[in-house]
Parts: structure tokens; C-alpha cells; sequence
């Protein structure tokens, strides 16, 4: 910058900018109708989450059953959980975030898709996709309140491993939508994810690849998080090489409907859905 003030048309300028900026910025969700909600408000301070990398995962979502008429034009938020920490990490209990001089965050692009739903809720045609590039929330520091290295969360008095955290894709140019469609998201990690990292420099630190300890967050039946629309099966949609992830059914390395027990029971992600 010049250090000079700016003149009077100079900052008329600015503000018509800044003005159809922002008219541009809402255009996407002007008129939006929201037609299937499980993510609570105010939001927790962590959920229950699966990661590509832990599980062995290259695509995650679900099932769901849109409310209303509005079919065209979809956005859609995500529950993320992170277990990446700035310095150290949750194993060694030692986690450290929020330092002078980082910025907070680590960028990790995100792969959105919508299906139908096939019968039997098998995976129908793939009605759009997407890859966008997200800022991902490290998880704070430890807390002398908590054990085990977790971070205090004020608002709910609780400890916590993760951090909740939502991203968010609008402008998802579909049209005429079925009221059954399965929602998924991908994302690389250093060993999975549609086309894996490999090695990398900050496999070498003790804080590890921020993207490996990063997970898709899931809402458990006790939890009663659902607001608006249905579920319309128990079974998570995964495609995943891990196969104790399929120990009452569904196909290891093939996106589709996965069922276990010992791994969920009628969790579902976390999703917030609007449409035109």
C-alpha cells in the first residue's frame, strides 16, 4: 500500500464492489429450502467420527430421505472431526495448537458426490460431483481439566480427543433430484483416499500429516440429532479395503452400503441439505 488516503469516487468504488460482491456471494442460496437436517445447534464440541486413513477408507456418507419438494440445486454441509494438533499429537498427550506465528489451520481438498439410491438401497447414478479445497481446524491444545491429553470444551463442560467442525459446498448444479439420494465425501491421506498422498515430509514429525488424523463425523441413535427428512436404512456407505468394517455385509473396495455392528449401529454422518 501507499500509506495515501483514498479519494471520495475511489471509495464509492470499493463499496459497489464490496456490494455486488456480496449480492453475488448469496445468489447461490437465495431461495434455498432446507430439506434434510442431523446436525444439531449449537454444535459440540466433537462426535464420534470415522477417518479415511484409520479405516482404511476412500469414500463416506449415507442415505437420506429429503422432506419437502425442492429438488434442484443442492448445499450441502458436513460435520467434520479433527485430531490434528500444531505441535505433538493425541497419542503422546501432548498436543499443542493456536501458536504464535501458524495459521491455524491445514488445507485439504474434499471430494462431494451425490447418487440416487439403487434398490435396495444400493448406489444409483452418480447425479453430480465436486472437489473443492477446505480449511481444516486443528484440534486445541490439551487442557489440565482433562485427561488423557483432551482438549476442555467450555461451552458443554466436556473433554474431548476431536473438534467438531463444519464445511460447506453450495451451488451444486443438479436438477430434479429423487427424494432418496446417498451424499458422500473423499478425501486423500497419506496411505488411502481415492489417490493417496504417499510419503511426505511431516510423515518424519512427531505431529504426523495433519489429513491422517482428520474424520467424517457420525451422529449416534442416542443422539437423537435428526431435525427434518429420514434416514432410510442403518447401513453406512463406505468404500474401504478394511474388512472388519463389513462383518454383517456389503463389498470391500466398492462404494456401497457396509453393515457392522461392532463398528456402528445406525450411525449416520452428519449432513445438512438445502435445494431450490
Amino acid at each position: 500500500m501507499s500509506g495515501r488516503i483514498p479519494t471520495r469516487p475511489a471509495i464509492l468504488l470499493v463499496v459497489i464492489l464490496a456490494a455486488l460482491g456480496a449480492i453475488a456471494a448469496t445468489a447461490g442460496t437465495a431461495g434455498a429450502e432446507l430439506v434434510y437436517d442431523n446436525i444439531p445447534s449449537p454444535l459440540p464440541g466433537n462426535f464420534a467420527s470415522l477417518g479415511n486413513e484409520a479405516y482404511s477408507t476412500s469414500e463416506f456418507g449415507g442415505e437420506v430421505e429429503l422432506a419437502g419438494r425442492a429438488r434442484n440445486d443442492l448445499g450441502v454441509k458436513v460435520v467434520m472431526s479433527s485430531w490434528a494438533c500444531e505441535r505433538g499429537n493425541w497419542v503422546d498427550e501432548n498436543c499443542e495448537s493456536g501458536l504464535p506465528r501458524t495459521k491455524g489451520y491445514f488445507t485439504v481438498p474434499v471430494t462431494f458426490r451425490i447418487y440416487e439410491a439403487g434398490p435396495g438401497n444400493t448406489v444409483g447414478a452418480l447425479r453430480w460431483t465436486r472437489t473443492k479445497s477446505f480449511k481444516m481446524d486443528y484440534r486445541p491444545s490439551g487442557s489440565p481439566k482433562c485427561a488423557g491429553g483432551r482438549w476442555y470444551d467450555e461451552a458443554d463442560a466436556t473433554c474431548y480427543h476431536g473438534k467438531a467442525f463444519v464445511i460447506s459446498l453450495t451451488g451444486m448444479r443438479v436438477r430434479h433430484l429423487p427424494a432418496k439420494v446417498i451424499i458422500s465425501v473423499s478425501y486423500n491421506t497419506t496411505d488411502h483416499g481415492p489417490h493417496p498422498i504417499g510419503p511426505a515430509a511431516c510423515d518424519e514429525t512427531s505431529e504426523g500429516c495433519p489429513y491422517d488424523s482428520l474424520n467424517v463425523g457420525l451422529s449416534e441413535p442416542g443422539e437423537h440429532t435428526l431435525s427434518l427428512g429420514s434416514d432410510p436404512t442403518e447401513d453406512l456407505f463406505v468404500n474401504s479395503t478394511f474388512s472388519e468394517m463389513f462383518c454383517e455385509g456389503g463389498v470391500e473396495g466398492t462404494f456401497g452400503p457396509a453393515s457392522c455392528s461392532a463398528f456402528w449401529e445406525g450411525d449416520q454422518p452428519l449432513f445438512k441439505v438445502t435445494a431450490k
